[in-house]
């Protein structure tokens, strides 16, 4: 008697084991990815606006540091200006390329 309960409900209990811990790792794994595409993705951006002049911010942008083969650029009254970051506003020095969107 206790065999064939064994038998029916220990491979039923390993089948619903095994497809729950594939659906938990599926989801954990699509966590990472959005979140590590994010990191890569640049929204705020600084342009040099002259010699001696602070870099002005601009936001709603879509850049990355790894190098591509578009910079970024924004249109600044009829002007196109070229896209940095930088650790403060007085050096903006890292330039910054469109982003590729994995």
């Amino acid at each position: 008697m206790k065999s064939k309960i064994f038998k029916t409900v220990f491979p039923a209990f390993a089948l619903m084991l095994a497809i729950m811990a594939s659906l938990a790792l599926t989801s954990a794994n699509n966590d990472v990815a959005e979140k590590e595409e994010d990191a890569t993705k640049i929204t705020i951006a600084l342009y040099k606006n002259g010699i001696g002049q602070p870099c002005v911010e601009v936001q709603d942008v879509c850049c990355q540091e790894e190098v591509a083969e578009e910079l970024c650029t924004i249109n600044v009254n009829g002007i196109d200006r070229q896209l940095f970051k930088a650790r403060t506003h007085t050096s903006c020095n890292i330039l910054l390329y469109k982003w590729q969107g994995y």
